[in-house]
């Protein structure tokens, strides 16, 4: 891709393998939606040989990887739309990646969509949306920030105020944290947020940590990239820092659409609203 690296680390690498599997979608007869940014990463990156084979590698260790991206994405897009529905017109999406939502969900007018994510991840996400032609469908804003540590301050030297309801998008990321980052995650997020706000959240079932998970740990180790968390009591860790949670099993029929998703990666989805 013209004047741009590819990040390349395995952590950034799930982030395309997830826009590969948003590309393929668009293929579907009937696709539960589409992403030209996905589509033109692919069209622009897709023979990237590191990238080529972690996609190998993943479907080698699960082939339910796709099936359960897709129902997760829609999934997502279904909430962050009422969200902005309701009123709210700030975004927040932690370890953004190379998501496609800015450009392809519709924003009423005012909206700000703040994007965080490790540096060379930020440079090469505003790089892409640049050379892509796409015009954002609200106003998008990349923050350069590690989860790790204070991510609080760059976001709010960007522009976010934490006097407005926010939509916050937590995906891909928290079974890469340990507990206690995860923990720190939440406390943050919440100080964050106000009354009117919704919490959008993935997290793998305990059992991913276990048998079930083996082959799809070792696949992603090869690559650098540990399962460090898991839970499997999302209502109840949500609750107890102010927000009331519906939670939802990625294979649950109620949010698939009318897809079967696969077993394997195990994993829960949760939709969140703050309490006054």
């Amino acid at each position: 891709m013209e004047d741009m690296e590819i990040p390349a680390d395995g952590l950034s690498h799930t982030a395309l393998y997830t826009a590969w599997v948003r590309h393929r979608e668009a293929e579907h007869p009937s696709p539960l939606f589409t992403d030209p940014l996905a589509t033109y990463l692919v069209a622009a990156a897709g023979d990237h040989p590191a990238l080529q084979a972690f996609i190998a590698q993943m479907q080698d260790t699960s082939s339910g990887f796709p099936s359960y991206h897709v129902v997760r994405t829609r999934y997502f897009d279904d909430r962050i739309r009422y969200a902005l529905d309701n009123g709210v017109r700030q975004v927040v999406t932690l370890a953004a990646g190379v998501d496609g939502r800015p450009a392809r969900l519709p924003c009423p007018p005012a909206t700000r969509w703040f994007e965080l994510d490790l540096p060379a991840m930020t440079e090469f996400k505003t790089a892409l949306v640049e050379q892509s032609g796409l015009t954002p469908a609200c106003e998008r804003i990349g923050v350069a920030a590690d989860l790790t540590a204070d991510w609080a301050t760059p976001l709010r030297a960007a522009g976010f105020s934490p006097d407005e309801p926010t939509a916050w998008l937590i995906e891909g990321v928290l079974m890469y944290l340990t507990p206690q980052e995860c923990d720190e995650l939440l406390r943050a997020s919440t100080e964050l947020s106000a009354p009117g706000s919704h919490l959008l959240l993935e997290h793998l079932q305990v059992s991913m940590l276990g048998d079930q998970g083996t082959r799809v740990r070792g696949g992603l180790g090869k690559h650098g990239v540990t399962f460090r968390s898991a839970r499997d009591d999302l209502a109840d860790w949500l609750g107890a820092a102010g927000w009331r949670a519906s939670v939802h099993a990625g294979v649950d029929p109620a949010i698939g659409h009318g897809r079967t998703v696969a077993p394997v990666p195990a994993a829960w989805l949760a939709a969140a609203t703050r309490r006054r």
